[in-house]
Protein backbone atom coordinates (compact mmCIF):
# COMPACT_ATOMS: atom_id res chain seq x y z
CA UNK A 1 0.00 0.00 0.00
CA UNK A 2 1.28 3.36 -1.14
CA UNK A 3 1.21 6.11 1.67
CA UNK A 4 1.47 9.11 -0.75
CA UNK A 5 -2.49 9.77 -1.00
CA UNK A 6 -3.52 9.44 -4.45
CA UNK A 7 -5.14 12.31 -6.06
CA UNK A 8 -7.98 12.43 -8.32
CA UNK A 9 -8.87 15.87 -9.87
CA UNK A 10 -12.95 16.28 -10.46
CA UNK A 11 -13.38 18.63 -13.53
CA UNK A 12 -16.04 19.62 -15.97
CA UNK A 13 -18.68 22.60 -16.74
CA UNK A 14 -20.63 24.62 -14.33
CA UNK A 15 -24.11 22.73 -13.49
CA UNK A 16 -22.81 19.04 -14.21
CA UNK A 17 -22.70 18.34 -11.01
CA UNK A 18 -19.25 17.60 -9.81
CA UNK A 19 -19.90 18.70 -6.25
CA UNK A 20 -23.07 16.12 -5.93
CA UNK A 21 -20.85 13.34 -7.34
CA UNK A 22 -18.50 14.21 -4.86
CA UNK A 23 -20.98 14.89 -2.17
CA UNK A 24 -23.60 11.92 -3.12
CA UNK A 25 -20.69 9.42 -2.54
CA UNK A 26 -18.81 10.49 0.33
CA UNK A 27 -21.74 11.63 2.67
CA UNK A 28 -25.09 10.17 0.96
CA UNK A 29 -25.92 13.79 0.63
CA UNK A 30 -27.69 15.82 -1.76
CA UNK A 31 -28.87 19.14 -2.34
CA UNK A 32 -31.45 20.48 -5.16
CA UNK A 33 -30.05 24.12 -4.51
CA UNK A 34 -27.99 24.63 -6.84
CA UNK A 35 -24.60 26.74 -5.70
CA UNK A 36 -21.53 27.92 -8.11
CA UNK A 37 -18.74 26.45 -6.77
CA UNK A 38 -15.83 29.16 -6.65
CA UNK A 39 -12.89 27.51 -4.84
CA UNK A 40 -11.45 23.46 -4.92
CA UNK A 41 -12.40 21.62 -2.15
CA UNK A 42 -10.11 18.61 -1.13
CA UNK A 43 -11.40 15.62 0.49
CA UNK A 44 -9.21 12.97 2.23
CA UNK A 45 -10.92 9.61 2.14
CA UNK A 46 -10.17 5.73 1.56
CA UNK A 47 -11.45 3.28 -0.99
CA UNK A 48 -11.25 -0.38 -0.23
CA UNK A 49 -11.51 -3.06 -2.72
CA UNK A 50 -11.93 -6.10 -1.15
CA UNK A 51 -8.16 -6.94 -1.24
CA UNK A 52 -6.43 -3.14 -1.26
CA UNK A 53 -6.32 -0.19 0.91
CA UNK A 54 -5.97 3.16 -0.91
CA UNK A 55 -5.75 6.88 0.21
CA UNK A 56 -7.24 9.38 -1.87
CA UNK A 57 -7.51 12.75 -2.02
CA UNK A 58 -10.21 14.03 -4.13
CA UNK A 59 -10.14 17.58 -5.79
CA UNK A 60 -13.22 19.17 -6.05
CA UNK A 61 -12.59 22.11 -8.82
CA UNK A 62 -14.70 25.45 -10.03
CA UNK A 63 -14.98 25.13 -13.88
CA UNK A 64 -11.19 26.65 -15.35
CA UNK A 65 -12.20 29.84 -17.24
CA UNK A 66 -10.55 29.75 -20.64
CA UNK A 67 -9.24 33.36 -20.44
CA UNK A 68 -6.32 34.63 -19.45
CA UNK A 69 -7.60 36.69 -16.79
CA UNK A 70 -8.20 34.47 -14.37
CA UNK A 71 -8.15 34.56 -10.65
CA UNK A 72 -4.38 33.90 -9.51
CA UNK A 73 -5.87 31.10 -6.91
CA UNK A 74 -7.81 29.12 -9.81
CA UNK A 75 -5.25 29.69 -12.02
CA UNK A 76 -2.69 27.53 -9.28
CA UNK A 77 -5.25 25.33 -8.79
CA UNK A 78 -5.65 24.45 -12.47
CA UNK A 79 -2.09 23.82 -13.03
CA UNK A 80 -1.73 22.33 -9.94
CA UNK A 81 -4.76 19.61 -11.09
CA UNK A 82 -3.48 19.52 -14.81
CA UNK A 83 0.55 18.61 -13.80
CA UNK A 84 -0.15 16.39 -10.17
CA UNK A 85 -3.47 14.67 -10.28
CA UNK A 86 -3.28 10.94 -10.65
CA UNK A 87 -6.84 10.13 -12.34
CA UNK A 88 -9.17 13.04 -13.91
CA UNK A 89 -12.82 12.68 -13.61
CA UNK A 90 -14.32 14.27 -16.35
CA UNK A 91 -17.65 15.44 -15.54
CA UNK A 92 -20.08 16.38 -18.20
CA UNK A 93 -23.91 16.78 -18.48
CA UNK A 94 -25.99 13.86 -20.46
CA UNK A 95 -28.51 16.60 -21.31
CA UNK A 96 -26.49 19.47 -22.40
CA UNK A 97 -23.94 18.74 -25.79
CA UNK A 98 -21.49 22.02 -25.03
CA UNK A 99 -20.83 20.54 -21.47
CA UNK A 100 -19.16 17.48 -23.01
CA UNK A 101 -17.55 19.75 -25.52
CA UNK A 102 -15.87 21.57 -22.75
CA UNK A 103 -14.32 18.40 -21.44
CA UNK A 104 -12.87 17.29 -24.77
CA UNK A 105 -10.87 20.86 -24.33
CA UNK A 106 -10.29 20.73 -20.91
CA UNK A 107 -8.50 17.06 -21.56
CA UNK A 108 -6.61 18.57 -24.47
CA UNK A 109 -5.32 21.29 -22.24
CA UNK A 110 -4.16 18.70 -19.56
CA UNK A 111 -2.02 16.95 -22.50
CA UNK A 112 -0.53 20.50 -23.09
CA UNK A 113 0.24 21.16 -19.59
CA UNK A 114 1.63 17.56 -18.70
CA UNK A 115 3.86 17.81 -22.30
CA UNK A 116 5.10 21.48 -21.19
CA UNK A 117 5.66 20.31 -17.69
CA UNK A 118 7.61 17.26 -18.22
CA UNK A 119 9.84 18.99 -21.11
CA UNK A 120 10.88 21.58 -18.39
CA UNK A 121 11.40 18.15 -16.01
CA UNK A 122 13.35 16.72 -18.39
CA UNK A 123 15.20 20.06 -18.96
CA UNK A 124 16.23 20.54 -15.18
CA UNK A 125 17.40 17.15 -14.58
CA UNK A 126 19.28 16.20 -18.01
CA UNK A 127 20.38 20.38 -18.96
CA UNK A 128 18.63 19.17 -22.33
CA UNK A 129 15.56 18.86 -23.63
CA UNK A 130 14.86 15.84 -26.27
CA UNK A 131 11.46 17.10 -27.51
CA UNK A 132 9.20 20.58 -27.52
CA UNK A 133 6.31 18.87 -29.20
CA UNK A 134 2.81 20.23 -28.62
CA UNK A 135 -0.11 19.11 -29.13
CA UNK A 136 -2.83 20.85 -31.04
CA UNK A 137 -6.49 19.40 -31.97
CA UNK A 138 -5.28 17.31 -35.06
CA UNK A 139 -2.79 15.64 -33.12
CA UNK A 140 -3.21 12.21 -31.85
CA UNK A 141 -2.95 12.14 -27.76
CA UNK A 142 -3.16 8.53 -26.67
CA UNK A 143 0.95 8.20 -26.52
CA UNK A 144 -0.08 10.20 -23.58
CA UNK A 145 -1.00 7.82 -20.44
CA UNK A 146 -3.51 10.03 -19.11
CA UNK A 147 -6.35 8.11 -16.83
CA UNK A 148 -9.56 9.28 -17.41
CA UNK A 149 -13.08 7.97 -16.31
CA UNK A 150 -15.56 10.32 -18.13
CA UNK A 151 -19.00 10.50 -16.23
CA UNK A 152 -22.39 11.18 -17.86
CA UNK A 153 -24.13 13.02 -15.16
CA UNK A 154 -28.11 13.96 -14.58
CA UNK A 155 -29.72 10.43 -16.72
CA UNK A 156 -32.53 10.94 -14.50
CA UNK A 157 -33.27 14.25 -16.56
CA UNK A 158 -33.01 12.51 -19.90
CA UNK A 159 -36.95 11.83 -20.20
CA UNK A 160 -37.80 15.83 -18.95
CA UNK A 161 -34.95 17.88 -20.27
CA UNK A 162 -36.30 20.21 -23.19
CA UNK A 163 -33.11 20.32 -24.55
CA UNK A 164 -32.75 16.01 -24.62
CA UNK A 165 -34.68 16.51 -28.25
CA UNK A 166 -31.67 18.35 -29.91
CA UNK A 167 -29.28 15.95 -27.72
CA UNK A 168 -31.05 12.53 -28.34
CA UNK A 169 -29.57 8.71 -27.65
CA UNK A 170 -27.33 8.31 -31.27
CA UNK A 171 -25.37 11.53 -29.86
CA UNK A 172 -24.90 9.16 -26.22
CA UNK A 173 -23.61 6.44 -28.64
CA UNK A 174 -21.51 8.72 -30.42
CA UNK A 175 -19.89 10.28 -27.19
CA UNK A 176 -19.25 6.73 -25.97
CA UNK A 177 -17.16 5.47 -28.94
CA UNK A 178 -15.80 9.21 -28.67
CA UNK A 179 -14.36 8.85 -25.26
CA UNK A 180 -13.17 5.00 -25.81
CA UNK A 181 -11.33 6.11 -29.25
CA UNK A 182 -10.00 9.59 -28.09
CA UNK A 183 -9.16 9.58 -24.99
CA UNK A 184 -8.94 5.74 -23.66
CA UNK A 185 -11.11 5.95 -21.57
CA UNK A 186 -14.68 4.06 -20.31
CA UNK A 187 -18.07 6.24 -19.99
CA UNK A 188 -19.94 5.86 -16.59
CA UNK A 189 -24.01 7.13 -17.04
CA UNK A 190 -24.76 8.21 -14.17
CA UNK A 191 -27.20 10.45 -11.24
CA UNK A 192 -25.65 11.93 -8.26
CA UNK A 193 -29.59 12.96 -7.75
CA UNK A 194 -30.54 9.14 -7.28
CA UNK A 195 -26.98 7.88 -6.26
CA UNK A 196 -27.62 6.24 -9.27
CA UNK A 197 -24.42 4.12 -11.04
CA UNK A 198 -22.27 6.06 -8.08
CA UNK A 199 -21.15 2.18 -7.11
CA UNK A 200 -20.26 1.56 -10.52
CA UNK A 201 -18.01 4.65 -10.90
CA UNK A 202 -15.91 4.09 -7.97
CA UNK A 203 -15.56 0.55 -8.72
CA UNK A 204 -13.84 2.00 -11.67
CA UNK A 205 -11.73 4.17 -9.78
CA UNK A 206 -10.27 1.75 -7.96
CA UNK A 207 -9.36 -0.11 -10.68
CA UNK A 208 -7.82 2.71 -12.04
CA UNK A 209 -5.66 2.78 -8.80
CA UNK A 210 -4.50 -0.76 -9.29
CA UNK A 211 -2.56 0.95 -11.94
CA UNK A 212 -1.83 4.26 -10.98
CA UNK A 213 -0.48 3.10 -7.48
CA UNK A 214 2.85 1.99 -8.44
CA UNK A 215 3.41 5.47 -10.40
CA UNK A 216 2.46 7.05 -7.07
CA UNK A 217 5.27 5.19 -5.17
CA UNK A 218 7.68 5.69 -7.51
CA UNK A 219 7.23 9.82 -7.70
CA UNK A 220 7.08 9.70 -4.40
CA UNK A 221 10.27 8.10 -4.18
CA UNK A 222 11.84 10.37 -6.64
CA UNK A 223 10.49 13.50 -4.31
CA UNK A 224 12.24 12.29 -1.72
CA UNK A 225 15.71 11.50 -3.77
CA UNK A 226 15.25 15.23 -4.93
CA UNK A 227 14.94 16.66 -1.42
CA UNK A 228 17.84 14.67 -0.34
CA UNK A 229 19.77 15.86 -2.74
CA UNK A 230 18.97 19.45 -1.97
CA UNK A 231 19.15 19.15 1.28
CA UNK A 232 23.14 17.33 0.88
CA UNK A 233 24.36 20.94 -1.58
CA UNK A 234 23.19 22.95 1.90
CA UNK A 235 24.92 21.07 4.28
CA UNK A 236 28.74 21.96 4.84
CA UNK A 237 31.21 19.79 7.09
CA UNK A 238 32.88 22.42 9.29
Amino acid sequence: MCDQPIQIAVLGDKGVGKTSIVRQWLSNDYSSIYSTTRLATYHFTSLFNGQRLFHIRIIDTPRFDETNNTDPQQEWVRMYCFRQAHVFLLVFDVNREETFSYIKSIYREIIRVRLNYNNNNSYLQQNAVHHTDIINDDDDPSSMDIPVIVVANKVDLIATDLHFTNFNLASTRDILQYTKKNLKANTILCSAKYHWHLVLLFKEVCHMLETVEDTVAKQAAQQARRRLQQHGKHCHIM
